[in-house]
């Protein structure tokens, strides 16, 4: 039986999951078609974790913070004026929030601390410095057809 290699193309089912159980995401019903050794940043290392296995298998794959979402970097957290944000949106100490800046982009950040016209704000990711675990099914390899060079006259 064949098993995958780096430059196959294979169908997986997963689940994403953070080290507590709480899951992140899951490919469950419709399977996720990628290619061995193509970096995939929604599921980091998980190329390198299929490698050697028949399609049917499964396996569990750890993938530490500074691989997934990266590592909680403390030069995120940021003190910023209050007036940065709406005047009655509620700032709940510990919750995330959507700031727009100047441009208008909207961005997630996590309420530190209020501390009378500023406020406290974690603006890493929010799976920032959290391992994940992947739990894979193999279901099927599309090994890659060789090249034909072309024959010259």
């Amino acid at each position: 039986m064949p098993t995958a290699q780096s430059g196959d193309r294979v169908q997986v089912h997963y689940v994403k999951r953070f080290e507590d159980g709480s899951v992140v995401s899951s490919r469950k019903r419709a399977p996720l078609e990628m290619t061995i050794g193509v970096n995939d940043p929604r599921l980091p290392g998980l190329g390198l974790a299929l490698v050697g296995l028949a399609p049917g298998a499964c396996t569990t794959v750890r993938v530490p913070a500074e691989h997934a979402y990266g590592p909680s970097d403390p030069t995120r957290i940021r003190r910023w004026a209050r007036t940065r944000f709406p005047k009655d949106q509620p700032l709940p100490i510990g919750q995330w929030v959507r700031v727009s800046n100047s441009q208008g982009r909207q961005r997630l950040v996590r309420i530190l601390k209020v501390q009378g016209p500023m406020v406290v704000v974690d603006t890493n990711h929010r799976k920032a410095g959290q391992a994940l675990e992947l739990e894979v099914e193999l279901l099927g390899i599309k090994v890659p057809k060789p090249r034909v060079e072309a024959q010259g006259p």
